[in-house]
């Protein structure tokens, strides 16, 4: 039965019989073509990752050209920008100081740059930049580059005179009031004084005269006082100081004193008496006016006598007005005085002093 069901379905039996069994290997050919395409396609799997979805992997700034290729970038890489940190030099002669500059880009290859002066008898400059003053003048300093860009740039240099400058105290002394200090400065401006009782901290002064009078207190003379003078030598913004010290134990001088004074008496219609004394001071000035007129000048030296004027039939007010200067010393002291005249009427009780 199985024959003829074969046998009309048209197959040979002893040729299925040879089909059945295990299956035929492919031949060395074969696998070969098979293992470069899996191997190709591997590759390629693996290159579509890294350039399709490489951000998720950290592939992202990826740069498969390389350190080879980033060098030739920078090699190529020229400046450009040049630009002085300080364009305008001042230099005292005999001294140097370097010149220095931004350059731009920073990834630029090469960076140096050339210098050249306008006139090396004023100033000169070596390869790193350095400018040395020479004679008192002026020069133009200009920076190059070296890397084909052509870029340049200046500096502007003023040599002065290298001449010493200074301040000092040529005085200091105390006396019952404070201190007097005279101060002498050469080629050089003082900035500020200070001065600082004991050990405790500087204080400034407001003021910056050359001479004059600081006070202090009684306890304070009886400490150590010390002075400084801040000064600029040479008009250079660079300052510079000096100091002087006096010790508490110091023998104090006593600031002379003086005095004048002024006594009007027997003030009448047509006439009035003064009378002056005088202490350790000398008159320099005395003068005498009627109501709203113009002060008289009297001889300095008459300090007592009697003036005269014209009578009037109103009232009117005498003004005295006297000057002196205390012995030894250059301070000027005023008196003014005044006495109501009246018609046959006298009254001295009216004074005063300034």
């Amino acid at each position: 039965m199985k024959k003829d069901i074969v046998e009309y379905l048209g197959f040979d039996e002893e040729e299925e019989k040879k089909k059945v069994g295990r299956p035929k290997l492919a031949d060395k050919e074969t696998k070969r073509k098979s293992l470069i395409i899996a191997s190709v396609s591997f590759c390629a799997v693996i290159l579509l990752l890294i350039f399709g979805y490489g951000t998720l992997f950290g592939f992202k700034n990826l740069n498969l050209k390389g350190t080879v290729s980033n060098n030739e970038i920078n090699q190529d890489t020229l400046v450009e920008e040049i630009k002085p940190l300080v364009k305008d030099i001042t230099l005292k002669t005999g001294t140097a100081r370097k010149v220095y500059l931004t350059v731009l880009p920073a990834s630029a290859n090469d960076k140096s740059i050339s210098y050249k002066s306008s006139d090396e008898s004023v100033a000169i400059v070596d390869n790193e930049g350095k400018v040395t003053g020479i004679s008192v003048g002026n020069a133009t300093i200009t920076a190059t580059t070296n890397d084909g860009s052509n870029l340049s740039t200046t500096f502007k240099v003023k040599v002065i005179k290298n001449a010493e400058g200074k301040c000092v105290f040529t005085s200091l002394s105390k006396t019952s009031n404070g201190i007097e200090y005279e101060t002498e400065c050469n080629n050089a401006k003082i900035k500020e004084i200070q001065y600082k009782v004991g050990d405790d901290n500087f204080e400034k002064l407001l003021t910056k005269k050359t001479t004059d009078e600081v006070k202090f207190s009684k306890d304070q003379l009886d400490n150590k006082i010390t002075f400084k003078i801040v000064y600029y030598p040479n008009n250079s913004k660079i300052t510079k100081y000096e100091v002087k010290t006096l010790n508490g134990k110091e023998k104090t001088t006593k600031a002379p004193t003086g005095n004048c004074s002024l006594i009007l008496k027997d003030v009448k219609a047509s006439s009035a008496k003064y009378d002056i004394t005088c202490d350790n001071a000398s008159v320099t000035k005395i003068a005498y006016k009627i109501g709203n007129g113009s002060y008289i000048g009297l001889e300095s030296s008459s300090l007592a006598d009697t003036i005269l004027y014209e009578e009037s039939d109103v009232t009117r007010v005498i003004y005295f007005n006297i000057e002196y200067v205390i012995d030894g010393t250059n301070n000027v002291k005023t008196i003014t005085k005044s006495s109501i005249i009246e018609k046959k009427i006298i009254n001295n009780d009216v004074e005063g002093e300034m």
